[in-house]
């Protein structure tokens, strides 16, 4: 706990020098005394550092019996991007365990490195969860961590990666096939058995009672709500469905067989005889043996000297340090995900239709970027986006706020899973994007909904009897039909946004509108395919926006940064002018239920009538 509490004590002082450049208002106008005190703060913030590392690393001599030959880490769940904010006593509450991401596994992989006697890491995937894009990500810690083993370790060759896999998504076996050692149990299997879209079509069914649904969209490849329209696949949604299946695809066969060291014909023939028992998967070259977890000592060491094999968590603090190099500046780190509505963030304990598990509300969105335009000493910003849209108002309420925040300081986004539709929207105002190959971006294109319900009414006895004033002020309503005048308004609504979406891109990234025509109506492409058609500036994980970012910045190319997570301020920010523009995202746990019959949540989808959704995601292995 004293070297914790040595550690924050250095932090500490570096976050003032920072504070001391950037705010010269904390400090006399002496000419220099700015400097003077920013020097002089990094300097004891260098001492106290390397005292704690030396203690530290005395420390780690004395009990150097107690180190392992591998490091364990377990995966299983679902595995986040960024590490969520929680209170400090968090850590202190019994059962208690902090969700996994992949920010804390960079974290562990580091210090691992760092470590001249440990020969490697175990990673245990007991059910572990990944997306495509995060398995890219996942391999690419796995690289870094070889080549931070050789850099600071000294080794040749570089530590160890060897997983075993008990259970694991199909996207998760991806990535443990760039392990160093893969091992799978015995009664396990091999079962990634390629991609599928298989989107289910009601209109039958909705027809059947009484049900019409009616949509408006001007984009032909904006299939968000094809399964109420039509019976089957159009052909743009077939095609649109090849591209993406193809590119993804393509990066599922190179990984692997990069991976394993497989011709990729070889890997492409084994996925289409999965789903592989584990004794099939060791003959093809799959796996490197077949094993249960007690025989993991003997295999990675010798009938003589097993090898020792403990915990991250058991021996974190035994693990050698580095002194860390005095930072270049802070970068600020800001989330932005689930689907997007206005007012205020929330969050369920159970998935909703269209919504999902949480929601991203303009509310919410605003304060926080706000707050970061607040932070003097944040030489950049990045965002992490990862939504599949929602409401156009919204998002552009968010695109503004983050607009002005770019014009006073760099803002990188960084796309998760998905970044489409509204989510490309909000992604447009950074000065620079990064994408995993296998996100899903694009979907740039506007589409309305609504139900009418007249017929399923009267089959059931049920009728509305209505007073109203206005032409059209039953326009939204649940027994109206859009047609005539109605249609027309509508359709002009729609194309209204459509035309500022456009526009936001063309000003974003700077295409032409040829170009952005052949890119735009809806489709929706890989972050590799986004690449090559201006959509992203770079391909890479979260490391590699941190690398845009200092440059954007103007910090020195490989510099260390502070990251510091951007929270919901503890009061309300008010609108700062523009400056010549022409940590997790803070959520309000609502109570579900009150959510749902409290006529709250149809409150929100009838006042968002314009949506920028894109369409369901691609299945993996199912």
């Amino acid at each position: 706990m004293a070297g914790i509490g040595f550690a924050k004590v250095a932090n500490c002082i570096e976050n003032e020098a920072m504070r001391a450049e950037t705010n010269p208002l904390s400090t006399p106008t002496v000419p220099g005394w700015t400097s003077f005190v920013k020097r002089t703060l990094v300097w004891l913030a260098q001492i106290v550092q390397r005292l704690f590392c030396a203690a530290a690393n005395l420390r780690r001599r004395l009990f150097s019996r107690q180190l392992p030959d591998y490091v364990v880490l377990t995966l299983d769940g679902p595995l986040q991007e960024r590490d969520p904010e929680q209170p400090w006593y968090y850590g202190w509450v019994p059962g208690y365990r902090q969700p996994q991401s992949l920010e804390g596994l960079h974290h562990a992989l580091e210090r691992i490195a760092d470590d001249p006697s440990v020969r490697g890491v175990l990673l245990l995937f007991k059910g572990v969860t990944l997306s495509l894009a995060q398995a890219q990500s996942l391999a690419t810690l796995f690289e870094r961590f070889r080549q931070r083993s050789r850099k600071h370790a000294h080794r040749t060759p570089a530590q160890r990666i060897v997983v075993l896999v008990e259970t694991c998504s199909p996207s998760a076996l991806v990535a443990a096939s760039t392990a160093d050692q893969l091992y799978l149990v015995p009664q396990g299997e091999w079962d990634l058995v390629g991609l599928r879209v298989a989107p289910l079509f009601v209109k039958e069914t909705l027809a059947r009672l009484g049900i019409e649904m009616q949509v408006v969209r001007v984009a032909p490849w904006k299939t968000a709500a094809d399964s109420l329209l039509f019976e089957g696949l159009t052909a743009e949604a077939r095609a649109q469905s090849e591209w993406l299946l193809d590119s993804l695809y393509q990066e599922i066969v190179e990984q692997i067989s990069q991976g394993r060291r497989l011709p990729a014909h070889v890997v492409q023939e084994w996925i289409d005889r999965a789903p592989l028992t584990a004794s099939e998967a060791l003959a093809a070259g799959l796996v490197d043996a077949l094993a249960y977890e007690d025989e993991l000592p003997l295999l990675l060491g010798s009938p003589e000297s097993p090898a020792r094999l403990k915990p991250y968590r058991r021996i974190q603090q035994l693990l050698y340090r580095f002194p860390q190099p005095p930072a270049a500046g802070a970068i600020g780190v800001l989330s932005l995900t689930g689907s997007i509505l206005t007012g205020e963030s929330r969050s369920f304990p159970v998935a909703l239709p269209i919504l999902g598990e949480q929601t991203l509300g303009s509310t919410t969105a605003q304060q926080l970027v706000r707050a970061a335009r607040q932070e003097s000493r944040l030489a950049a910003v990045i965002v992490h986006v990862d939504s599949p849209g929602g409401s156009a108002l919204a998002s552009d309420l968010i695109w503004r706020e983050l607009a002005l925040l770019n014009t006073e300081k760099p803002v990188i986004v960084y796309m998760g899973d998905v970044a489409a539709s509204g989510g490309y929207y909000l992604a447009v105002a950074g000065r620079k994007i990064v994408a995993q190959r296998t996100t899903l971006t694009g979907s740039i294109g506007v589409i309305a909904a609504k139900a009418n319900l007249s017929d399923a009414f009267a089959r059931f006895g049920a009728r509305r009897d209505e007073v109203r004033r206005g032409t059209h002020a039953g326009i939204y309503g649940d027994t109206t039909a859009w047609q005539g005048d109605l249609l027309e308004r509508i359709e002009q609504s729609v194309h209204h946004t459509y035309t500022t979406f456009q526009a936001r891109v063309l000003a974003g990234r700077q295409l032409s509108p040829d170009q952005l025509s052949l890119l735009a109506g809806g489709r929706v492409w890989t972050g590799a395919q986004a690449l090559q058609h201006g959509l992203v500036d770079a391909l890479g994980d979260f490391t590699e926006a941190v690398a845009v970012a200092i440059s954007e910045a103007g910090l020195p190319a490989g510099s260390r940064c502070d990251l510091i997570p951007i929270s919901l301020p503890s009061r309300w920010q008010p609108p700062q002018p523009a400056a010549g523009l022409g940590g997790p995202l803070g959520r309000q746990t609502a109570d579900l239920a009150t959510f749902l019959l409290d006529g709250e949540l149809v409150r929100l989808l009838e006042r968002e009538q314009l949506w920028l959704l894109a369409p369901s995601r691609i299945t993996l292995g199912l």
